[in-house]
């Protein structure tokens, strides 16, 4: 199923299309649209449930990326944030033609922790709580609980959540079964073994003080070519709110550079 979008720019321009996070719609990022707009094309897709999608029916993993491969457009850049990230990477592994140009923040291939392994991420069992706090009636609560975990480590955290609030303000809510799937996606999916077949040039967004996706995770894209990172130094999960100007100018220069 085709989802709807909302398109800010020129046709004329190149596009970027971009997937949001957990709890969140697709208007988080009108900062650094503003930047962006008079460059480019930018395709806003709220996921099931959310934003301008709300009444469509929630999906998991794999049934979002069948409706992405109706909805993005060929040839684009796809910028995805936290489970937004894990859809876009999982996107690009299955239409690795579609996209100039892939670029994650504040997500990795897998999100939670493995401690078995070593490897860093958000522990399964407060993505399991936040699950269990779920109810019909109480959706916007546990996304503010979210809100402040995300926040968390920056400096500006009250600030970056007043801004968030702020721009999904008039937006309704997502519905409890889309938060469940999101829920499910970021526990669940592990894309790590796939990475490889990501063949266009992407960059990878992290703050340095993000309790939920570490930094550290950065160094799984080591090994790839043509893949680039970046990490904020006074952000947590949100960058591009926390510091949008240096998003913006980090994010520029790579589409600049690769987005042909």
């Amino acid at each position: 199923m085709k989802l709807q979008t909302e398109v800010i720019g020129s046709d004329n321009h190149k596009t970027i299309a971009m997937i949001h996070g957990w709890g969140i719609c697709s208007k988080v990022f009108y900062p650094i649209v503003e930047s962006l707009k008079s460059k480019y094309r930018i395709v806003l897709i709220d996921m099931p449930g959310y934003g301008i999608n709300n009444c469509i029916p929630a999906n998991r993993c794999d049934g979002i990326v069948n409706s992405l491969e109706e909805t993005i457009p060929e040839n684009c850049a796809l910028l995805g944030w936290s489970l937004g990230g894990i859809l876009a990477q999982k996107f690009c592994i299955t239409n690795s033609k579609h996209i100039k140009a892939l670029v994650t923040v504040s997500c990795s291939p897998r999100f939670t922790s493995e401690p078995e392994t070593g490897w860093p991420g958000t522990d399964a069992k407060l993505l399991k709580k936040f699950s269990s706090l779920i109810s019909q009636n109480n959706c916007q609560a546990v996304i503010d609980k979210f809100l402040s975990l995300q926040a968390m480590g920056s400096e500006r955290m009250r600030e970056d959540i007043r801004i968030i609030k702020q721009l999904i303000s008039e937006v309704p809510a997502p519905s409890y079964y889309e938060l469940q799937a999101g829920l499910k996606t970021l526990m669940d999916e592990d894309l790590r073994n796939n990475i490889s077949r990501i063949s266009c040039p992407s960059l990878h967004m992290y703050g340095l003080k993000d309790r939920l996706c570490p930094a550290s995770t950065k160094s799984i894209w080591s090994t790839k070519e043509n893949s680039h990172t970046i990490v904020f130094e006074q952000s947590s999960h949100a960058p591009f709110i926390t510091q949008t100007s240096d998003f913006n100018e980090q994010l520029q220069l790579f589409l600049d550079k690769y987005y042909n």
